[in-house]
């Protein structure tokens, strides 16, 4: 019993020293329990608060953010039906342009939510769990390779435009929860459109983000043209765009269209019988250059006069205009006419069009303008020859100065002369004169016409008579007036052989040439040119209207005047070359003395049109060697000028210059310029009266005293005495020349009807005298009958006045070496 007893007592310590130790363990446990218990509390904390600190600084979600990418812009020019065309992608780094969903094809938009997210329209989290999940052990079965995307199209569009793609923590977190945001503040629609409108698919050499950079990159289309298999291609390529572009690997991508149409089916987007069709369908890829544009010098000068205005208007500098235009989404849309600049531009690829000169390694260059003289809108713009695809290159058209040489003269002599009182009749004497130190010459050096008329002095571009009309009506005056007309009229174009014949010292550019003609034809009001009319933003809100500036220059009845005395250049004088027929045209040439440079400036009551010709070298004389001549305004200029306008006017109906009110007719006489007598009818040389506009006031009202009736000695022409013989004394007409001195007559084609200054030297035989007087004793000539005078009565003086301020003849001595005679 005892035993026993000591036995329980035994297994009663035992067992109380078990229970202890198992109170031991189980409070060592729960300690451990609590502990862990205490830990995962605190992880949470710290992992909650790491990411409640995350989602408190996610960025919010803008409209801005989504749609602000970077895009590129667009230039519109008119077609031959009128209707807006793109004719060039200006892009920075990223090459976008943003369509709105409605013009992206449903086939489009179902191919890449069939292959990206086809829970998407289901789905409103921002993320895909099941995804997620299927995305997991697809890449668990693949020995832990990410082989499949769990992104869903909310996801890559957060990505795309408001995250970076580091792959981090916080960066997923952030995109996660933005995404939930952005299924919360906009419809599917809205979020698809941007989506479409922002993710990459481009490739080996292409830049195309969204899909209307896509299908111009891949199709050469608009995306609204694509077809399903077109779709189905586009939409392959996004899951790894250096794989599945067909520019990268045509097979690879095909496997791909096919996997999409094949989701599509499946996912019932398409019928059987679509898909089979767009299995079948051979893809015709036409890729668009995005790194170059055709019509480059228009283009050129649009992006340079966009950036101008944006730059005054955004107070910006130039270069953030430029980047504005390659990287703000920005529509522009120019002044040029396709039809009209295709003209040009087929003309430039003629080498029949321009002078070529075996002898010289250099190639002749040219440029042209082409404008609708109505409103200042340049329709064909080309500044050289170069058949390149360099952009942003040197533009001969707009930046190459160059002396005009005759072709300034109706904008700074004979434009101003009208405005100044002288009239198209206005006579001046083409005989040699010395202005100053400086003795200038006509193209035919060697010829001098007399007296003629301003009409005729522009017609034949007479140098000596032009440079008479501005030392007479002033220096200042003429300069004032080139201004006007929008040349660059410097301090050191204060001098006549510049203002007179065209030896800028800055030169002018084809362009402005265009728009200072352009004001002639305009019944004398300056248009300033334009290459655009507007621009807007992507979604079209207007950014800059371009309105041209206008002022006057000439009367329109002056204007008028001055036209019509330049179609007589084309009709008969030097640039009968440009005649077009069943249209009027009025024009200059204009040569500089060295033959360096070679134009011809018209217009028709349609358009006004430059040409410039020469080297880029301006040493160089133009020459060609096919024809063995040296090149003036007239000859390759003008043809080229003809050219391209008979193109432009062939399908026009015939219109003439319209006439003003205040134009009269008056009959003169052209040795005069006044009011004909009877003796201007009997001009040796035929009758010299003719029919003359005038602005109403400016008709002339004195009568001619140039032609004058003097007996002569019909043997030897000199003037009749009282001892000439009866016999031989007969009355002829002359004219007599105001202030010619005889060395001057001894050169002058008309010299020879200049009335006589010698007197009739014979003697008659000796007679009984009946008077007492002996025989010969009244040896003193009698003046001359019928008002005929040795010295002239006045007029214009052919030596210049004292230098008044007005008549400098001698350029500033920093100036270039003048351009003394330049040539019609």
């Amino acid at each position: 019993m005892e035993n026993n007893a000591n036995l329980k007592r035994s297994e009663r310590r035992k067992h109380k020293r078990k229970n202890e130790n198992n109170s031991t363990i189980r409070n060592i446990l729960k300690f451990l329990g609590y502990a862990i218990l205490i830990l995962i509390f605190i992880g949470v904390g710290v992992i909650g608060g790491k990411v409640w600190a995350i989602i408190k600084n996610t960025p919010p979600i803008s409209q801005e953010a989504l749609t602000a990418q970077s895009q590129s812009s667009i230039v519109y020019a008119k077609d031959s039906n009128g209707q807006w065309q793109r004719v060039a992608i200006l892009h920075g780094a990223d090459n976008r342009l943003w369509v709105p969903i409605e013009k992206i094809p449903k086939d489009l938009q179902n191919a890449f939510v069939a292959i990206e997210d086809q829970r998407f329209y289901k789905n409103n989290l921002g993320i895909d769990p099941k995804r997620i999940i299927g995305a997991l052990i697809a890449d668990i079965k693949a020995g832990g390779k990410p082989v499949q995307g769990a992104s869903t199209i909310t996801q890559q569009l957060i990505k795309n435009t408001m995250l970076s793609n580091e792959k981090t923590l916080t960066r997923k977190i952030q995109e996660a929860v933005l995404a939930w945001r952005l299924e919360q503040k906009y419809t599917k629609e809205q979020i698809l459109e941007a989506y479409l409108n922002t993710i990459y698919l481009g490739g080996p050499n292409v830049n195309a983000y969204g899909v209307q950079a896509a299908a111009l990159a891949y199709f050469g289309k608009d995306v609204s043209q694509l077809d399903l298999a077109e779709s189905a291609m586009i939409a392959g390529i996004t899951n790894n765009p250096s794989l599945y572009s067909p520019y990268a690997n045509l097979e690879a991508a095909t496997q791909r269209q096919h996997l999409v149409l094949k989701e599509m089916l499946e996912q019932g987007y398409i019928t059987k019988e679509q898909y089979d069709k767009a299995i079948a369908e051979k893809l015709v890829f036409k890729k668009t250059n995005f790194t170059t544009y055709e019509h480059k010098y228009f283009i050129d000068q649009v992006i340079n006069d966009v950036a101008d205005e944006l730059s005054k208007k955004l107070n910006i500098s130039h270069d953030e205009a430029i980047n504005k235009i390659y990287n703000g989404g920005l529509r522009i849309y120019s002044t040029m006419d396709l039809k009209i600049q295709n003209y040009v531009e087929e003309a430039f690829k003629n080498p029949e069009l321009f002078p070529m000169n075996s002898k010289i390694k250099d190639e002749v260059q040219g440029a042209m303008v082409v404008m609708d003289w109505r409103t200042g809108e340049v329709k064909g713009l080309v500044g050289g020859r170069d058949t390149s695809n360099i952009v942003r290159g040197f533009n001969r058209a707009t930046q190459a100065y160059r002396q005009p040489g005759s072709s300034i003269k109706p904008l700074t002599v004979y434009g101003p002369a009208l405005e100044s009182g002288l009239t198209a009749a206005t006579v001046v004497d083409d005989v040699p004169t010395t202005f100053g130190n400086w003795t200038p010459h006509n193209y035919e050096s060697s010829t001098y016409r007399g007296l003629v008329t301003l009409r005729e002095a522009l017609t034949h571009s007479l140098n000596i008579p032009a440079v008479k009309v501005v030392d007479r009506i002033g220096i200042a005056t003429s300069a004032n007036y080139g201004k006007k007309f929008g040349l660059d009229i410097t301090k050191n174009d204060m001098y006549l052989p510049a203002l007179a014949l065209g030896g800028l010292y800055k030169g002018v550019t084809p362009l402005q040439e265009a728009a200072a003609y352009g004001a002639i034809a305009n019944g004398g009001v300056y248009t300033t040119p334009i290459t655009f009319t507007k621009v807007t933003d992507s979604e079209g809100n207007l950014i800059l209207e371009n309105k041209p500036l206008r002022h006057v220059v000439l009367s329109e009845q002056n204007a008028y005047i001055l036209m019509n005395m330049m179609q007589d250049v084309v009709k008969y004088g030097t640039g009968t070359r440009a005649r077009i027929p069943n249209m009027p045209v009025a024009g200059k040439t204009g040569t500089t003395d060295n033959y360096s440079n070679a134009w011809f400036s018209g217009f028709t009551p349609y358009y006004v049109a430059t040409v410039w010709m020469g080297y880029d070298n301006n040493s160089i004389s133009l020459y060609d060697t096919r024809t063995g001549t040296k090149v003036v305004g007239g000859s390759y200029p003008a043809q080229l000028w003809k050219t391209v306008m008979l193109q432009i006017h062939k399908d026009l109906p015939y219109k003439d210059f319209v006439r003003p009110s205040g134009i009269i007719s008056a009959t003169v006489c052209r040795d005069s310029g006044e009011l004909p007598t009877d003796l201007c009818h009997l001009d040796p040389r035929g009758d010299r009266t003719y029919t003359e506009i005038f602005a109403q006031g400016t008709q002339p009202t004195t009568y001619c005293t140039v032609h004058v009736m003097v007996k002569i000695n019909s043997q030897n022409g000199k003037l009749a005495t009282d001892l000439t013989p009866p016999d031989l004394v007969k009355e002829a007409v002359f004219i007599d020349p105001p202030g010619r001195t005889p060395a001057q007559n001894a050169v002058a084609l008309d010299g020879k009807y200049v009335v006589p200054k010698e007197y009739d030297d014979i003697v008659p035989p000796p007679q009984n005298s009946t008077n007492g007087n002996a025989p010969g004793d009244n040896t003193q000539p009698p003046p001359a009958n019928n008002g005929g005078t040795e010295q002239p009565p006045g007029g214009e003086t052919t030596n210049p006045p004292p230098n008044n301020g007005n008549s400098q003849t001698t350029p500033p001595s920093n100036n270039f070496p003048p351009t003394t005679n330049p040539t019609p």
